[in-house]
Order: C-alpha cells, then structure tokens, then sequence
C-alpha cells in the first residue's frame, strides 16, 4: 500500500502516454516464445526476435521481448520461417524451421536459451562447472562463486581476482585507480566508508560470494553515489530446488582458520537460504618511514620503523528468503549480520638524527587494544506484476547499523643510547567509537509503451547518520592519576538526507539499443560538533543525466557509447572532523568542515569482439571532476605531520581498459586485463605546486590449466606500475597467487591448495615531497603462507548456472 501511494504521488510527473491496444485480428497467426539465460535461466528482456518468411527470404515480422523473456510475432500468414533470436551480450540463435498453415495458425517456439559472450572463463572456477563473465551493455559480472584463488580468503581476495579493480595494503579499493567508488552487497550500498568498509569486507568470507557486478557508468536509475562507478557484490542466496548445501574446512599457516556451512531449501513457492562462517587470522604487518625535514636551516632526519599484529576472530551469518504470493506477487528479505573481535599491538620506535644520520634521541610508544565491530542488515522488497507483460512495480525498505571501536592502551618511553627506557613520558587511554546507520525506502515502476519502447521511473529516499566519539584519559603523573584530555576529546554526528526521484527510456530498434536518463536529487547535511557547538550545514541540490546507446554491429562486434554525472559526498567523520586526532606524536589528522561534494562527467565508448575462443573488450573512456577531495600533508616547525583535506579545482582523467579472454572449453583459460590512463590535477586554487600528470597502468592475468578431469591449476599475477600523485608518487606493486584442486566424490568433494604470495611482494612504497620535507614511507603486510581447504556439497546434483543472476529484469 506505501508503495502504491508513492506511485500515485510520482506519476502524474511521467507522460505514460496511452495503453497498448489490443491486437488486431491477424491473415493468418503467429509465433510464440520465451527467451532465457544459458546459465541461469533467467528471463532476458528486450531481446530481438527476427521472422524471416521462406524461401523468399523477406522479412516478415520482428518483436521483443519483455521482463519476462516472452514475445509473439502477429500477422504471419500460412507458410514456413526462419526465426532468429539475438541479445546484446549473448551469442545469437537461429531456431528450427517453423511452419503456419490453417489447421495450425499459432506455434509456440517454447523457451529459447542463449548463451552469453564471451564464452565461459573456466579461469574463474577451475572446475567442470562453466562459470561466465557476463557481458552486458552496462556492466560486466563475474562469476566467482568457485574460484581456487580465494579459497580460504575474503571478498577482498575476491576483488583482488576482478580486472580493473585493486585493493592497498589498507584495505581501500579502488576502480580504476580511483577509491572514489561505492561499494554494494545484493544491490544495496554500505553506509561504511573507506576503512570501516575495508575491515568489513575483510571478514566476509570468500565463500559467501557469488559473483561480482561491475558498473563503471551507472544510469539515473541507480544511487548517483560513486565517482568511480559501483561494484556490487552478490552474496549466495538462491537454493536448488528440494535441500540443498554445503561445508568448507580451512586452514593455514599464517594461523588463518575458516569454517563455512550454508543450506537451501525450496518448497513450491517458498525458498530460503542461509549460511554462516568463522574467520580467524593472524597477519603481521611491519611500517618504516624516513623523513628528511629540511624547515630548518640545518637539515635533520626522522626514522620510524613499526610492528603491528592483528589477530580477528569474525563470526557472519548471512539469511534470504522469498515467498510467492500469487503468479502476480513475491515478497523476498535479506539479512545479514556480521561480529567482529581483534586483538591488536603496535610498537613504534623512533630515532631523531642530525645531518650526519648520527642519532640524537629516541623514543618508543606501544598501543594495545581490542577492537569491537558489529554490522547488521535487513531489507524487505515486494513486486507486483501488473496484468501487462513487463509492467510491474517494486518496493523495497533497508536497514542498516554499524558499531566499531574500543579502548586502546598507550605508553610511550624516552629511550637511552643503548635503547633502553629511561622515563616514561605518556601514559593514556584511548576510547573511540563509530556508530553509522542508514535507512532508505526505494520504489521502481518499470511500463513498457510499445514499440519496444519502456518506461522506468523510480524514487529513494534515504537517512544516514554518522557519531563518532573519542574519550581520552592521560595519566598525570603528579597526581597519581587519571585525568581528562579535553583538546583530543570528539564528539561529531553528521546527518544526511537525500531524495531522489529518476525517469527513463529505454529502445530496443532492432540492432540498436538506446537508454536516456536524468535523476533529480535534493540532499541536506548537518554534522554537529558538540564539543565545540558548532555546527555545520550545506543543502544542495544536483541533477543526474545519464544515456547509453549500444549497436550490434553483427553476431560477433558490438560497440557502445555511455554518460553519466556522478557524486562523492563528503561524509566521512575523518575528512570532516576538524578536531586534531594524534596518530602518534609526530602525525596528526585533521578534517574540513568546509569540504564541496565533488562531481564527475564521466564519457566511455566500449568495442567487443566475440570470436570462437577469443574475445576483445576494449573500452576507453574519460571522466571530468570538479572540486576533487585530495589528502594534504604539512609539517611544523617542530618536525610534526599534519595531514588533512581539501577540494582542489579540477581533475581529468582519459584512458582505456582492454580484457582478452580465452575461453572456449580447451585445457587452458583464462584472460588478460591491462588498463592505462592519464591523470591531470590543477591545484591552481590550493597551491600551484599541487597540481600534477601522471600516467598509471596496469595490468593482470588469471589463467586456468586443466591437469586432468579431476585436477585443475590456476594461478594470478597482478602489477601496479609506479604512478605520480600529488605531492609525491607511489612505487610499483605486485601480487601473485596461485591455486590447484583435487575434484572427488562426482565433485561433490573438492580440495584446494592455494599459495597466497608466494614471493612475499605484499608491500608499499610511497613517497612524499614538500618544500619543508621529503618522506618515503615502506608498509608490507606477512600475506605469505599455505592455505588449505575442503568443500563438501550435499543435496540436488551441481550444475551449470545453478544459481540465477538476472541482468534483465529492470531495474
């Protein structure tokens, strides 16, 4: 009922235009069908369907499909045809010759499968079930629900595996070589930003994920969120039919130990799904850093060197169940919940030397914690499908929470020349807590005009708080006690809300696909710093076009044009806070309050070549970004690091991505994904000498090599070439994997052997540069080790494409 009342609101701002006419009566009949996925069985909407009348060879009639894969060709009189089905992203198919005559005017075709292109990657699976990469007009997805190379890892191994997609020793990802990108789970974004969302889906098992959606260019239809575009990862949540279900065994000897258990059930119109694991790890991770000051007419130098253990122990569940009301109705929930404990110590020496490197002081500081993290999700959604094929409204509310943080335990000593403490100069306790929510109810109405014209329109709206607290206790020495830091204290909430409202069309005109957007939004945010009782406000409004045309040039080219404007709201209490938070005593943060949204124009053409075994994706594009938010670093006269941010005038960046993929059921497989761009930043309105070219490019390979039917071996190498940033450059980074399974019991048992790197390459370098000082700053994460796994299934026999991902069903 709240769905159908928004709809009423909504629609008198939408010319739906008149209905469809009843069909007018024919000379003769016509041809039936339903078009669905190779794998998945899904529907596949807008698919072109061709009649061509024998032997004359003329055509005869066309249709397309609808959301539910069905069409009919009217008006055909007595005779034989040649029925050709084609889909952008799928292989053609031509059916067996069909025959009208006046005993039978009307034949049904049944259910028309096409398979999708290119052809199936068994580099992402290594087994005998063909997983895909699905390639549409809009998005590219992955199917990594079985891949070796993340056996006993997380969904940022999973990442890891995707082109285009790179994650730092700190968790962030990146898009092309841009984290400003929004992260999503089953379709719906994270109210979690870069840090927070890294260390989630750190303790989100592998196993849990089913395959990953790239969308470099969204449409007006989804959350203009995300300058980089969105990356989706959906978690398994559809049963076989009967029971169904699964355990994975794991362990390692960097003392990781997984346990995984999932089951299905479907029973007529009801299914649900469930699973649950437990991650526990251990990976130490080292830092150095060497800063040379040179503020002061005498220059001197600062070495750092740091040592951090990181023990989690992560228990997730994860649960979905659907119910059919009717043939017209499905109400379908998610949830998901995720407890996150982790131990931690830091040990940090740091040693002040003079221009000739000999050391004048020194000193230590150790920190010990224990940090307590807590996610929980749930998401109700209805559809109802209208009388009309392909008419049908959805209805969706989502709830999300999120807590981190804890007490954290400092001290700090004044060393001798022999190491040894000889004072200790700070002893303090740290509590710091973050505490995020989001809620959003969403309505989408798909109509089709006829034609093969379709109408979708939609509203979200959207609630998002932020609190962040920090309490500090230093202990005074002189009296013998705890007392209160009042200038490291912070108390920050921020509050958005965001409306939204988006219109489409969208054409299939036989070859040539069309789609054409805007979304209209009007956000207010307010964070309330308590502890200074300030307050900031910044109401905006934004408009969002976006459009997308797609030609099929014949069976085996097709190019595509898109655009689209995108925002990266500035919602993180880091960037925002403008209280000084003390990383250590010679590194401080500090945010801006005053920090513009930033938006970015986003253009990107797209080639693909669909061959026997080979296919070619090549896809250049070019994004424009006003107010970009960039990382700042000063430093004072006391050798102290200030970081914090600022919006900088422009940024462009032009490049390409190119992804070759063997596939074609060979013994070996795989692809190759290289991405080159070009980078020009104008600080002109900061600091001229902030401003900066680069190039970057990288590069990946995942390749499979079937040994036997029942041995399969893959391996990753990954390379991240050294780019300049502003203020400074990074170095090269490389990441290499590899994987090899023993397939028993018809499959149902499977055992993984995966070598996580292998040559010890999980390291950083960085470096920064400033007329008051240059800094070069070393990080390598212990990811080395053996890790083995065993997986049993039980239930319905697997199979290809057991678990549907549905492209089509708009939105």
């Amino acid at each position: 009922m709240l769905a159908l009342a928004i709809l009423g609101l909504l629609l008198p701002l939408f010319p739906f235009g008149p209905a469809i006419a009843a069909a007018q009566s024919t000379p003769a009949g016509e041809i039936r069908g339903r078009v669905v996925h190779a794998g998945a069985g899904a529907p596949i909407a807008i698919a072109t369907v061709d009649v061509t009348a024998l032997p004359a060879a003329t055509t005869a009639g066309r249709a397309t499909t609808a959301a539910d894969g069905t069409f009919r060709v009217s008006g055909l009189r007595q005779g034989r045809y040649r029925v050709v089905v084609r889909a952008l992203g799928f292989a053609p198919k031509t059916l067996a010759i069909v025959e009208l005559s006046a005993t039978q005017t009307t034949a049904d075709v049944g259910t028309v499968v096409l398979s999708a292109t290119p052809h199936q990657l068994q580099s992402q699976t290594v087994t005998a079930q063909h997983e895909e990469v699905e390639m549409a007009p809009d998005r590219t997805t992955y199917v990594v629900r079985d891949m070796p190379t993340t056996r006993g890892g997380t969904a940022l191994d999973v990442l890891r595996n995707v082109p285009s997609v790179d994650v730092d020793i700190d968790n962030v990802v990146s898009l092309r070589g841009n984290s400003g990108v929004i992260i999503q789970i089953n379709g719906r974004p994270s109210p979690l930003k870069a840090a927070q969302l890294g260390n989630f889906l750190a303790q989100l098992p592998a196993d849990a994920v089913d395959h990953v959606e790239i969308v470099p260019n969204p449409s007006a239809r989804d959350d203009a969120d995300g300058v980089a575009g969105i990356i989706n990862i959906v978690l398994r949540q559809k049963p076989e039919a009967g029971t169904s279900g699964g355990v994975t065994v794991g362990g390692g000897t960097t003392g990781h130990v997984d346990v995984g258990v999932n089951a299905g059930i479907q029973r007529g119109p009801f299914s649900t799904f469930g699973s649950y694991a437990l991650v526990r790890d251990n990976r130490p991770r080292a830092d150095a850093i060497f800063r040379e000051n040179t503020f002061a007419s005498v220059p001197s130098y600062l070495q750092e060197t740091g040592t951090r253990t990181q023990i989690p122990l992560v228990h997730t569940l994860t649960g979905n169940a659907s119910y059919e009301l009717g043939k017209q109705d499905e109400l379908s929930g998610d949830l998901l919940y995720s407890q996150r404990r982790e131990w931690e110590t830091y040990g940090i020496l740091y040693r002040n030397l003079d221009q000739s490197l000999a050391l004048t002081s020194a000193t230590d500081r150790y920190s010990e914690d224990v940090n307590h993290e807590s996610s929980a999700e749930a998401a109700l959604e209805h559809k109802h499908r209208f009388a009309q094929k392909g008419h049908s409204i959805t209805s969706a509310l989502q709830f999300e929470m999120h807590a981190e943080g804890g007490p954290t335990d400092i001290l700090e000593h004044a060393l001798s020349a022999a190491g040894m403490p000889d004072a200790t100069t700070l002893q303090q306790t740290q509590t710091a807590w973050t505490h995020s929510s989001i809620s959003s109810l969403k309505l989408d109405y798909v109509r089709p005009l006829g034609g093969g014209l379709r109408l979708q329109s939609g509203y979200k709206g959207s609630l998002q708080r932020i609190r962040t607290t920090m309490d500090v206790q230093k202990y005074d020495f002189g009296q013998s006690q705890y007392v209160a830091d009042v200038a490291q204290a912070s108390d920050f909430t921020y509050d958005q809300l965001v409306n939204a409202g988006y219109g489409m069309l969208d054409a299939q005109l036989g070859r040539l696909q069309l789609q054409g957007g805007v979304r209209l939004e009007h956000a207010g945010t307010t964070f309330d710093l308590r502890t200074r009782n300030q307050t900031y406000d910044n109401p905006y409004s934004s408009i969002f076009p976006s459009g997308l045309a797609a030609f099929a040039l014949d069976d085996m080219h097709q190019i595509k044009l898109s655009y689209s404007t995108r925002i990266r709201r500035p919602d993180d209490a880091d960037v925002l806070d403008p209280t000084p938070h003390a990383l250590d005593p010679l590194n401080v943060s500090v945010g801006n309050p005053y920090l513009r949204p930033e938006y970015i124009r986003a253009l990107e053409l797209g080639f693909q070549r669909t061959g026997e075994r080979v296919t070619l994706q090549l896809t250049p594009f070019y994004r424009h970004t006003l107010d970009a938010v960039r990382t700042i670093r000063t430093i004072d006269s006391l050798g102290v690091s200030t970081r914090t941010f600022a919006n900088v005038a422009t940024n462009d960046a032009y490049g390409t991505d190119v992804t070759i993929a063997l596939g074609g059921g060979g013994a070996l497989s795989g692809f190759v994904g290289g991405s080159a761009y070009r980078q020009v930043s104008d600080a002109s309105n900061l600091d001229p000498s902030l401003s900066v070219r680069t190039f970057g490019w990288s590069v990946r390979t995942n390749a499979a090599y079937r040994i036997s039917p029942t041995i399969d071996a893959q391996a990753l190498v990954a390379y991240v070439a050294p780019v300049t940033v502003e203020q400074g450059w990074n170095a090269a980074r490389t990441r290499v994997s590899m994987a090899v399974r023993q397939k028993l019991m018809a499959d149902r048992l499977s055992l993984t052997l995966r070598v996580a790197d292998p040559f010890n390459t999980a390291r950083e370098r960085s470096t920064t540069t400033d007329p008051r000082f240059r800094q070069v700053t070393d990080r390598t994460r212990s990811i080395r080790g053996l890790l083995l796994s065993a997986s049993w299934s039980f239930g319905k026999p697997a199979k290809k494409g057991k678990d549907q991902i549905d492209l089509n069903d708009a939105p």
